[in-house]
């Protein structure tokens, strides 16, 4: 019989009682904490909202942002939402969160699936979604740094 764990991606859907996002969809207002723990929300005035959902994901999105800083992804429009639900507790504290801290510019934290259940992910890639006007205008997967950088309008 499988355990618990290895239905879970398959319940997540169920447990969240909400459907992946598309374009049309109105934006997600997101309010989660991030890296420092700071309460922050991710507003649809944005206009673009990038999203890493496995340690891939986390790893490219990481290439992406390098050089960055909070006021670089205020100008570009972007906020970064990284789901570390699935990351066991040690993990999380004894390595993950030292490495986060360091970043520039603030890392929005999905700690329980439902904070980011209903953002689109696709295995080692990461989400690029456009907003316009409260709705989401595209949806993206990415999964080379230097045409997402393209896209976002950041400098190398």
């Amino acid at each position: 019989m499988p355990s618990s764990f290895t239905l879970l991606p398959f319940m997540l859907p169920a447990l969240a009682g909400a459907a992946e996002l598309q374009v049309g969809d109105t934006a997600p207002a997101l309010s989660l904490n991030d890296q420092h723990g700071k309460p922050r929300t991710m507003l649809s005035a944005r206009r673009f909202l990038l999203f890493s959902a496995d340690k891939d994901g986390s790893n490219l999105a990481d290439e992406v942002l390098e050089g960055q800083t909070g006021e670089t992804l205020e100008r570009a429009g972007l906020c970064y939402v990284a789901d570390i639900s699935g990351m066991p507790a040690m993990v999380t504290k004894m390595f993950a969160m030292p490495k986060l801290r360091k970043r520039p510019y603030p890392v929005l934290l999905g700690r329980t699936p439902e904070d980011t259940i209903t953002l689109p992910r696709q295995a080692g890639q990461v989400t690029l979604m456009e907003l316009n006007s409260g709705s989401v205008a595209a949806i993206e997967f990415l999964d080379d740094a230097l045409s997402a950088r393209a896209r976002l309008g950041l400098s190398a």
